[in-house]
């Protein structure tokens, strides 16, 4: 049984990571820690814990094996190094750090101490994550020739602080929130990312609308892809993956299926796949910690490791450096936002 410790009592915890710990038979929630104590009581309360509950983090040490971080990103490097220097296992919440050089240095502490450090991307664990990663190793598209995933909808998240819509608070704005979990699964599924081009309404805060094109190469084959994200419409919210053969497709709707799309003797016909039939679909949040736990016990590795992590945000990093506006003819300026954004 290990002692878990949840920082950071948040909406994130209420609704994802207390109901999966309670629920694991493998942890017991030792301590829960948030800067509003009140905030962590009602928590313990709400799910009948018997759990120590402190204002500061440190007051976890020597009361748990392992904690899941779920702090506001400025504070996820600091505090998942004094963690791991404390012995104690890590799952932080994504984004592992704000910029790349933040989780190169997690992922070295980790080393350095002999600890897990997994970084929380409960979108490896959907089923259709799973079965997008079986239609292409079967080449059931045939050769793929690039990609198209929109993901998009008004930011409706009852936060419990103001850290995302903070640049240096949160690091970035929807590429950095919710791009990463995109961005992850693209790099797991057609290898590294090069950004082609990258345009967002970034004003001076953080982004609420992203544009990239990216190319990725693996082995002989290279992919162009586009994705496109929003916090203040709804998009199509599906990815197209084209192939020469058929195409793949995976709607937000229903994260535990792949509909494939193809042409047999002039007849256009749609098979929507799934794992098995009559399956409950298993909570990502409660399969995220269970790596966790089986990575500790030494039977399992993280699905996101710290290293993984770091690339996907050296990307994010070249994004920004690239960033043009993204287009708003309603402004009428654009010198106007170039002079803002030097």
């Amino acid at each position: 049984m290990i002692r878990l410790g949840i920082i950071g009592c948040g909406e994130i915890t209420r609704l994802r990571h207390l109901p999966a710990a309670v629920g694991h038979p493998g942890v017991k929630v030792t301590a829960l820690t948030d800067s509003m104590v009140a905030r962590a009581e009602c928590q313990k309360k709400h799910y009948g814990l018997t759990s120590y509950v402190a204002q500061d983090y440190k007051e976890v040490f020597g009361r748990v094996d392992a904690v899941i971080n779920a702090l506001p990103n400025y504070l996820h490097v600091p505090v998942t190094l004094e963690l791991l220097d404390a012995g104690i296992h890590v799952l932080c919440e994504k984004p592992l750090a704000t910029d790349s050089k933040g989780a190169i240095a997690c992922h070295r502490k980790a080393i350095e101490n002999k600890l897990v450090l997994a970084v929380g991307m409960p979108r490896r664990f959907y089923e259709s994550t799973a079965l997008m990663q079986l239609v292409l190793d079967e080449r059931l598209l045939g050769p793929v020739e690039g990609y198209d995933w929109e993901y998009g909808m008004p930011f409706a998240w009852e936060a419990a602080s103001t850290f995302y819509f903070s640049r240096s608070a949160a690091g970035g704005g929807v590429l950095l929130d919710e791009g990463v979990h995109l961005l992850d699964c693209l790099s797991q599924w057609f290898g590294p990312a090069y950004c082609v081009k990258y345009c967002d309404d970034n004003w001076g805060g953080v982004e609420a609308n992203a544009q990239l094109f990216l190319r990725h190469t693996q082995s002989d084959e290279s992919i162009s892809g586009r994705l496109r994200l929003s916090r203040t419409y709804a998009l199509s919210n599906r990815l197209m993956v084209y192939g020469r053969d058929a195409r793949a497709e995976i709607q937000r709707s229903d994260n535990a299926a792949v509909i494939l799309h193809r042409n047999i003797r002039g007849r256009d016909l749609t098979l929507r796949m799934r794992l098995s039939e009559n399956r409950a679909v298993a909570d990502p949040f409660f399969m995220e910690l269970d790596n966790f736990v089986e990575s500790i016990h030494g039977r399992s590795t993280p699905a996101v490791t710290a290293a993984q992590a770091a690339e996907t945000l050296t990307l994010i990093e070249t994004c920004y450096s690239k960033a043009m506006p993204i287009a708003e003819p309603w402004v009428g300026n654009a010198p106007l936002i170039s002079k803002v954004r030097a």
